[in-house]
């Protein structure tokens, strides 16, 4: 069964205390190549919030519960439902008044039909790729930011 133990980063050229806030509160969603549905709780960082994620382009759906958040600092998932098992933890970091977003990815299939052609998809440069993607996305939306 494969594992997937991967890192990406980049530098948002906002502190973290500003790149926190729309992470936590969805404002950042309409930046993202994804769908995201809170089903409990009312942000992103609340211990045992759940959230339902679909990516718009690629027919991939899961579920994950917020399991440790530090504000401005981390927040560690777990998924808990759909396409992968495993966790994910987002570090924002402050460097010279901008923020180092790291999300580290540890993760298995859990879906039999992902099982099976995982040996033929790149996952590794796919999860890249929609990672640039959605750090991309941070920087427009704080480019966008008055």
């Amino acid at each position: 069964m494969a594992k997937y133990y991967i890192t990406n980063e980049a530098i948002i050229d906002a502190s973290p205390d500003v790149v926190y806030n729309p992470m936590i509160d969805g404002s950042i969603i309409k930046w993202l190549p994804l769908s995201v549905k809170r089903r409990t709780g009312s942000s992103y960082d609340e211990i045992g919030a759940l959230t339902d994620i679909t990516f718009h382009d690629r027919p991939i759906k899961y579920t994950e519960e917020t399991v440790e958040a530090k504000k401005n600092g981390m927040i560690r998932i777990k998924y808990v439902k759909g396409a992968f098992r495993g966790e994910g933890l987002w570090n924002f970091e402050e460097i010279d008044g901008k923020t180092k977003l790291s999300f580290k990815w540890r993760v298995r299939h859990s879906e039999v039909f992902l099982r099976i052609i995982a040996p033929f998809v790149p996952v590794e440069k796919r999860h890249a790729d929609v990672m640039k993607v959605v750090f991309d996305g941070f920087n427009k939306y704080f480019e966008q930011k008055p």
